[in-house]
C-alpha cells in the first residue's frame, strides 16, 4: 500500500529542507508557488525524513 503525502500549503515556507531529505526524489518546489509539492505519491519510502525536517510540520505521511 502506497503512502499518502499532505502537504499544508498554508504552513508550506518553501524552505526545500523535505526536498533534499527524500532519499527517492519526489518532492520538489513549485517555482510558481514557492511551495513543495508531490510527484509520484507511490514512490514514497514511508520513512518519513521529509516530516522530521520540515520547520513548519507542512509535511505529514498517511
Amino acid at each position: 500500500m502506497s503512502a499518502n503525502i499532505d502537504i499544508n500549503k498554508d504552513l508550506c515556507i518553501g524552505c526545500g529542507k523535505c526536498m533534499f531529505m527524500c532519499p527517492r526524489r519526489i518532492l520538489f518546489l513549485n517555482q510558481n508557488t514557492n511551495k513543495c509539492e508531490v510527484s509520484e505519491q507511490s514512490k514514497c519510502d514511508k520513512l518519513r525524513g521529509c516530516e522530521r525536517v520540515c520547520p513548519t510540520k507542512a509535511i505529514r505521511i498517511l
